[in-house]
């Protein structure tokens, strides 16, 4: 009876799991396809039928993304002309999206983090309203905000500039960073400090090495969400810049489309490149993510 119980057991967790491994396969499926295109000559991009795994693999897509030749553009086919082409732009939009990403986290999260400990340590009206309308905020569609917000960046004179981009990503990233702060710090449990502050240490001293330490899953869960949207935006970044050269990724790729040319090898080339990234960030800090999400379910 236990061996028969031991094999259903088994047959189902295998069944579980060759389930589990279809719909990741198929989840994955696009980026697997962008991967295999990018890695395939031209005149095997349009070969019938179709294959998932080149038969001559090439770096020519990427080699001419890093390197923005111009010359290996124009002979996949591309209209001959003299003038600039998005290959050649494409190192530029990297760092660009680099810049405003990294920027607009480093704000929200500097600005979330000091909330939230004032939120959840002082007494003063209205704070126990200010983390939902925060997070009343975020729920507003992103749209909405871009027209209010490009009249201020020209009252500013910081239209067609990164620092439009990371002040317009901070007004759609720290409403929900500062809630999801605000849930952390509340499981931080007060007493650790107190018994600090008893025993001669400020208040600046407590909260650099008791509550920034406490908090780093929280801290890094605002973070991943804050760089995801930052450097997945399009709105934005197509509405504040003008200029080739500030262009970031999500907008500079869409460039790559010409009439009726479409390079797809660069094209998914600079899929690959943009997805990485963000990829490898969310593997490496998973861990704290689901934590950092978790934060305020036992107390508060």
């Amino acid at each position: 009876m236990n061996s028969a119980s031991t094999l259903w057991k088994t047959v189902k967790n295998a069944m579980l799991y060759l389930i589990l491994c279809v719909v990741t396969f198929l989840i994955c499926f696009p980026l697997i396809w962008a991967l295999s295109t990018s890695l395939k000559p031209k005149s095997e991009i349009f070969a019938t039928p179709p294959t998932l795994i080149p038969h001559n693999l090439t770096l020519e897509n990427y080699e001419a993304l890093l390197t923005g030749r111009q010359q290996y553009y124009q002979a996949q086919g591309a209209p001959q002309n003299t003038g600039t082409t998005p290959a050649q732009f494409f190192t530029r939009w990297f760092i660009n999206s680099v810049i405003v990403t990294l920027g607009s986290t480093l704000i929200s999260i500097a600005v979330s983090t000091l909330a939230a400990y004032s939120l959840t340590r002082f007494r003063y009206w209205g704070r126990s309203a200010v983390p939902y309308f925060s997070l009343l905020g975020y729920m507003v569609p992103s749209i909405i905000f871009v027209f209010p917000l490009f009249l201020m960046m020209v009252r500013l004179d910081l239209t067609d500039s990164l620092w439009s981009l990371i002040l317009g990503y901070v007004c759609i990233t720290l409403p929900f960073c500062m809630w999801l702060m605000w849930a952390f710090m509340r499981s931080i449990p007060i007493e650790i400090e107190e018994a600090a502050l008893i025993d001669g240490a400020s208040r600046y001293q407590v909260f650099r090495q008791i509550v920034l330490p406490s908090a780093l899953p929280g801290i890094i869960a605002a973070s991943i969400f804050a760089m995801i949207v930052s450097w997945n935006d399009y709105l934005f970044g197509r509405v504040f810049i003008n200029s080739i050269d500030n262009l970031t990724l999500t907008v500079g790729v869409m460039l790559f489309f010409e009439g009726t040319h479409v390079d797809w090898g660069l094209l998914m080339a600079a899929s690959v490149l943009m997805t990485v990234p963000m990829a490898i960030l969310f593997m490496a800090l998973q861990r704290h993510l689901v934590a950092g999400f978790g934060a305020g379910a036992v107390k508060g």
